[in-house]
């Protein structure tokens, strides 16, 4: 596999390291700032708020000015913002529009680097190598909720936040490496090419990814604080069942690495489309029943919470390297602004949905059964391509 997918991993990884001190720490957070939870979804959205600002501006960018640029000049912004977070977050507000600014550097990493790994792979591998650089995505957010989880207790989260905010920085200078010597971009503009989602196969996949997109983020967003909730019934104190919840959320979001590449290998054999479907119908059906478990027994909980955990991220690397194949070369980064833009428009509107649930009474099982119907209803779409089989992944000129 090219060198490029083995260190831009490590970047979008290190990138995200600060990402789920909000999640991990959220009941904290929420009685901190006397916060409702609708408040917190907001506070957790504004990543993803940050995040859709920037990729009309940011992908577009990388049809006509060469990639390293752009992701060795996003990772340092989003280090800083994440730096910032700790210092400067004193309620809802300034802690919404610091998570938003991390947002917005984070767009010019994650899908600038799999365009990159998917040029430099080889076709009948590619749908494996951009799922091994997706899965640092997932790799970074467990570790983000590990390493938060563990450093809760003893330094807090401000200071669980610095620690993660400064190993971060790594970033940037890890990417000026990972790209030297990157294929220029072949588009003539850095506009945005709306007419790209004509093309009906494409626009399919983008809004699978969307429901998918949506799924993901309630289970990122409010997964950690359920198995606080769980653990707090059972008599553990509320920093002590926040650090237990994130540290056993972690181990489900880790095992979304192993899933996303078991979705590349499996999308290399058996098509893009049929192989996303499956995966989201199996994990939609999960979703809805979830958030009922929470009187269940606890190791049940955890037994179908990792199976949750492997399969609500199996299915990322299909849809980007679907993508990826079915753009235009020339339009590649309007493709996935389109992408990003309506997948990480859910991201952001799903934890905030979930959020609004729980205040109106629907209980945790009420938001995970949302994002389910969500996510099931997204992999919809995918059917007449399943249907087709590998005809569809074509790039068209």
């Amino acid at each position: 596999m090219a060198r490029t997918t083995w260190l831009l991993g490590p970047v979008l990884a290190l990138a995200l390291l600060p990402s789920n001190v909000v999640a991990t720490a959220l009941p904290l957070l929420r009685e901190e700032w006397a916060a409702s939870a609708t408040e917190m979804g907001w506070v957790f959205a504004a990543y993803q708020v940050g995040y859709v600002a920037a990729v009309l501006l940011v992908l577009p960018l990388t049809d006509r000015v060469p990639t390293g640029r752009v992701i060795t000049a996003c990772s340092l912004a989003v280090s800083l913002a994440f730096l910032l977070f700790p210092l400067l977050a004193q309620g809802v507000w300034s802690a919404a529009l610091l998570r938003a600014l991390a947002g917005v550097g984070l767009a010019g990493v994650y899908m600038p680097g799999v365009r990159l790994v998917a040029q430099a792979a080889t076709p009948e591998r590619r749908g494996l190598a951009v799922s091994v650089y997706v899965s640092a995505f997932y790799l970074g957010a467990a570790i983000s909720l590990w390493g938060t989880g563990a450093l809760l207790a003893p330094i807090g989260w401000r200071g669980a936040a610095l620690v993660l905010g400064l190993i971060s920085v790594a970033a940037a200078p890890l990417a000026v490496l990972a790209t030297r010597g990157a294929a220029a971009p072949e588009g003539k503009t850095a506009r945005p090419r709306p007419e790209v989602l004509r093309h009906g196969p494409l626009l399919r996949t983008i809004l699978a990814y969307t429901g998918h997109s949506w799924e993901l983020y309630v289970s990122r967003g409010w997964l950690a604080a359920f198995l606080a909730a769980v653990l707090a019934t059972e008599g553990l104190g509320s920093v002590e069942a926040a650090a237990e919840g994130g540290k056993w959320a972690a181990l489900m979001a880790a095992l979304g690495t192993v899933g996303v590449w078991l979705g590349g290998w499996l999308s290399d054999r058996w098509g893009r489309a049929r192989a996303a479907l499956a995966i989201a119908a199996a994990s939609g059906v999960i979703s809805l029943g979830f958030g009922w478990l929470g009187a269940a027994g606890w190791w049940l909980l955890v037994v179908v919470g990792c199976l949750y955990g492997l399969l609500v991220a199996a299915d990322s690397g299909v849809y980007s390297t679907a993508v990826a194949e079915l753009a235009p070369s020339d339009q590649l980064g309007s493709a996935q602004a389109a992408q990003a833009f309506l997948g990480f428009t859910a991201t952001a509107l799903a934890p905030v949905a979930a959020g609004l649930v729980l205040d109106l009474g629907g209980g945790y099982g009420g938001a995970f059964m949302l994002a389910g119907v969500v996510g099931l209803a997204g992999a919809f779409a995918l059917v007449p391509l399943a249907r087709q089989g590998r005809s569809v992944e074509v790039r068209t000129t």
